[in-house]
């Protein structure tokens, strides 16, 4: 009833797979929107693939099964190479006729029953050496398809294992010492190696029975102990097995050399020759594991049955005569009783530890008739003089149906061990409750998604449960637009945030593709459609006169806003895009405060750029982009034939600070007319006027076509530059005009003679701020001048540590390479440049000097007293020593050259100044002086 109820489940179960496979494959048809018929192709390929895989099962299966006979020859291969000379060669031989036996069993008619080596059944013998094993096989005279190669064996059969080839069964013939281990490491070790072949490549039907084999001999004659310790070495054996294998298989002890029984010979020659091929023995058939129950059951049955026979042997007709074994065999195989009785118990007992083994018969056979027979009645009487000799006989009694009949018929025994079923329960059930598990967690992450889609979903339908509404204000419409542009941020956030897989449901994706496809074309109509008609309609109507600051409001815009849509095209994302310059929305008409109309212009940008890339449509960008460089193309060719508006768009900018007086001399004051840098001929704004024609460079569809106003704006930028600076070193004088009072007075005096002073840093200004334009054609002798100065106030440095020319720094030898170019090689001449280091050095020397007697008032009037009091000429004054080594500066500088007064204002200032603090403050001594 159980058989039937799991048969008819599995079919059950299998026909519900198919069902839910057929399902699942037109629902796929249906999801991804297929024609039906595609179904059944489907199916077609499913079942291919379920044919194919058993196909490889197959395949895979019998390699598996030729690996395992290839290792059994390789491992004879390896042996065979440790032996040499003859025995080589009978080895060699053996080994050949092993594999011969193994093609032959391959290629016979077995294979059309299927594998082989799964056709027949396979048996173990496993027994102690010399109890008789081989000499039970060979004497059961089964009949075998390889002629005189019934037993095949190779050089691993002889030491390890022999392999009988039957029309029955196959039959594996194991080592004595596997049973009863002589060195117990290397026999074990050996067994296990054995196994795991075994185990490996027959999987399915390892063995289907176990002989154990016993000699007659040792069950008489030996202790119960060794007897019960060899049953116990059985047993480990038979757990090993039935471990390793996961099956139980039926067990038979087989007790071998009968013959030395007393009487055995005598009793087996009264009885027909056919009967001698009939088991002698007693078989388990409810497979109890009552050891001693069965045992006794065992020996009542089989000695009744010899009593028997032996009173019809008596009284046959014809009988000449009773020999004495003929009487005493019955008696004397009971004598077997005690002796196996230890030997069982060792083997079958059932224990906490190990499963019991399933006991299926108890077999009694002689394979030749050989020794000196046993008798404990005889010999207990003192009536045997001498041991009776066997004559060496080969009849094999009660061995030829065992092995050809009752064997084979326990084929089906075989079932898997408790461990085994425990092992596969529990896999079982780890497998269900694994997919169980997984099912449930696929529902819940399925649900997650549907849940999570459909919250998205209801979020954005509550944003969006008034759509927008554009009332053609463009203040109003930003401010809609905005709102209408963070819905659809939160929306893409929600979106954005998943951490598990969509499986299929994308709801939520398509309504954010749905809102974003909707801004943008809202976006398109209602703003950036009539700005790009009304922008058309302005440049239509610009001119050669208008003025440079319009023409560069729209060339801003159109260079910017082409390379952002070029930069979409390439696939950038949005934080690429938003690092980039931005057009500017100058031209976007409004009328409104300043302040509101910057904010508003910011908002349409970053409006713009969430519509740039949102927009799919490629083809629509690329007209864009054509339109706009049309409209550039025609603006730089047309409305303005040169660059030099770049210097206005930059001052514009607001970017970078123009430089002016109070970044040298500070002060609170102010000038009514100061004069400044203005922020385009700053080395800074240089860069970004240099950066802002790459922009136009890479906007334009052809960078050659402002290649002739880059040419003019090149040459014509340094001279305006030039100006712009000269004008303001002109003027830079007045800056202490600047300064109020004594309290912002001295702090200049002070740091006069150090490169903090205003002039000092202003000249180290002018040499950063200009190198870039030391390539000009034309470079003004003013700042010749003042580079050549830089070169002695670096050489200066260089002849205070001691150091010469060649020690110069790096920087002062440009400056030198540049400066003969310029002015010739005579202002590079060693001797020139250390005499005007050392009268820089004496100088500022000079200078620190007079700096500080500015701290106090009669300090700068001593100062004023010894100036005035002294012949120039011959003054010790640190003032005219520092206005005699100015002047030796000045003429070693400028020998040769006319003098340029507006360059050396600077360099003369420091002194200047530090003069007209003294005096100042002399004069305020002197009144302070007069009011006391």
């Amino acid at each position: 009833m159980k058989t039937f109820f799991f048969k008819y489940l599995k079919y059950g179960l299998i026909t519900v797979a198919l069902f839910l496979a057929i399902i699942l494959v037109f629902g796929l048809v249906l999801l991804l929107d297929w024609p039906w018929w595609m179904g059944f192709f489907l199916l077609l390929v499913l079942i291919g693939l379920g044919i194919g895989f058993l196909f490889l099962r197959k395949i895979w299966l019998r390699r598996k099964e030729e690996r395992f006979v290839q290792q059994v020859i390789e491992q004879d291969e390896s042996n065979l190479k440790a032996v040499s000379g003859k025995e080589k060669d009978d080895l060699k031989e053996l080994q050949n006729r092993w594999k011969e036996a193994v093609d032959a069993l391959r290629g016979s008619h077995l294979r059309k029953y299927g594998n082989p080596l799964y056709v027949l059944p396979w048996y173990m013998v496993i027994g102690e050496s010399g109890s008789g094993k081989t000499t039970a096989i060979t004497s059961a005279r089964l009949s075998s398809p390889f002629a005189e190669m019934s037993r095949t064996s190779g050089l691993s059969g002889t030491k390890n294992c022999d392999w009988w080839f039957f029309e029955q069964a196959i039959i594996l013939d194991t080592a004595g010492r596997y049973a009863i281990p002589i060195d117990e490491g290397r026999d074990k070790e050996e067994w296990q190696k054995f196994l795991a072949l075994l185990i490996r490549y027959r999987r399915k039907e390892p063995i289907h029975g176990l002989i154990i084999s016993i000699a007659a001999d040792k069950l008489l004659e030996g202790q119960s102990e060794v007897l019960e310790e060899d049953g116990k070495n059985i047993r480990r054996r038979i757990d090993e097995l039935m471990r390793v294998l996961g099956s139980k298989f039926p067990v038979y002890v087989l007790v071998t050399k009968c013959d030395l029984i007393q009487g055995m010979t005598q009793f087996c020659d009264h009885l027909p020759e056919k009967s001698l091929d009939q088991p002698m023995g007693f078989v388990n058939q409810d497979l109890k594991t009552d050891v001693a129950a069965f045992q006794e059951q065992a020996f009542q049955a089989i000695g009744e049955r010899l009593r028997n026979l032996r009173i019809l042997l008596i009284h046959q007709p014809g009988a000449k005569g009773v020999e004495p074994g003929l009487l005493l065999f019955p008696e004397e195989f009971e004598n077997l009783k005690r002796g196996l009785k230890s030997f069982m118990n060792g083997a079958f007992k059932e224990n906490p530890y190990q499963e019991t083994p399933i006991l299926r018969g108890l077999f009694f056979t002689s394979g030749r008739q050989e020794g000196s027979p046993y008798s404990h009645f005889l010999n207990a009487l003192g009536l045997i003089g001498e041991k009776e000799v066997l004559p060496g006989t080969n009849k094999g009694l009660f061995l030829h149906d065992l092995f050809a009949r009752v064997f084979p018929k326990d084929r089906g025994l075989f079932a898997p061990t408790k461990r085994a079923l425990q092992w596969r329960l529990l896999t079982r059930n780890l497998g269900l409750t694994a997919w169980i598990v997984l099912v449930v967690a696929l529902c819940g992450l399925l649900s997650f998604s549907f849940v999570k889609n459909l919250k998205v979903i209801k979020d954005a339908r509550d944003e969006f449960a008034k759509p927008p509404v554009l009332k053609g204000e463009i203040l109003a419409d930003l401010v809609t637009m905005d709102r209408f542009c963070q819905s659809i941020l939160k929306v893409e956030d929600q979106n954005r945030g998943w951490w598990i897989p969509r499986f299929g449901l994308t709801e939520s994706k398509k309504v954010e593709m749905g809102l974003k496809a909707k801004y943008c074309k809202q976006f398109q109509t209602v703003f950036l459609a009539s700005f790009d008609k009304q922008m058309a309609g302005t440049l239509a109507t610009l001119t050669i006169t208008t003025p440079d600051e319009t023409i560069a409001q729209y060339v801003t815009h159109l260079v910017r806003r082409i390379n952002l849509l070029n930069a979409r095209l390439e696939g950038q994302p949005f934080p690429i895009l938003r690092a980039k310059p931005q057009p500017s929305y100058e031209p976007m008409p409004v009328t409104a405060d300043l302040k509101t109309i910057s904010e508003m212009k910011m908002k349409f940008g970053q409006l713009y750029l969430y519509y740039l890339v949102w927009r799919t449509d490629a083809g629509e960008i690329n007209k864009e982009i054509a339109i706009l460089q049309a409209w550039l193309k025609d603006l730089l060719s047309t409305k303005r034939t040169n660059l030099r508006w770049l210097t206005l768009w930059l001052d514009r900018q607001g970017t970078i600070p123009s430089i002016a007086l109070k970044d040298f001399w500070g002060g609170s004051l102010s000038l009514t007319d100061e004069k400044s840098v203005a922020p385009s001929f700053t080395r800074k704004g240089k860069e970004a006027i240099d950066s802002f024609v790459k922009e136009i460079e890479s906007a334009l569809p052809d960078p050659v076509l402002l290649a002739n106003q880059k040419t003019d704006f090149e040459k014509w930028y340094p001279g305006v530059c030039f100006d712009g600076w000269q004008n303001f070193v002109a003027f830079f004088p007045r800056g202490a005009e600047r300064l109020k009072g004594i309290k912002e007075w001295q702090p200049v005096a002070s740091k006069m003679a150090t490169d903090q002073g205003p002039y000092f840093a202003f000249l180290n200004r002018i040499a950063t701020e200009l190198e870039p334009l030391l390539q000009a054609e034309k470079l003004p002798f003013w700042l010749q001048q003042v580079y050549h100065f830089q070169v002695v106030k670096v050489l200066s440095k260089t002849q205070k540590e001691g150091g010469l020319l060649d020690k110069a720094a790096e920087e002062a030898r440009k400056w030198i390479a540049q400066l003969e170019k310029t002015l010739g090689k005579e202002v590079g001449q060693a001797e020139v440049q250390s005499q005007a280091a050392k009268a820089y050095l004496e100088y500022t020397n000079g200078l620190a000097a007079i700096a500080q007697t500015t701290g106090s008032r009669p300090q700068a009037f001593q100062m004023a007293t010894q100036v005035y009091g002294e012949d120039p000429a011959t003054s010790k004054s640190p003032l005219m020593a520092c206005a005699t080594s100015l002047n030796r500066l000045k003429g070693l500088m400028m020998k040769g050259r006319p003098t340029e007064e507006i360059s050396w204002k600077l360099v003369s200032g420091p002194l200047d100044f530090l003069w007209f603090f003294v005096r100042r403050e002399t004069a305020g001594y002197l009144q302070a002086q007069w009011e006391e």
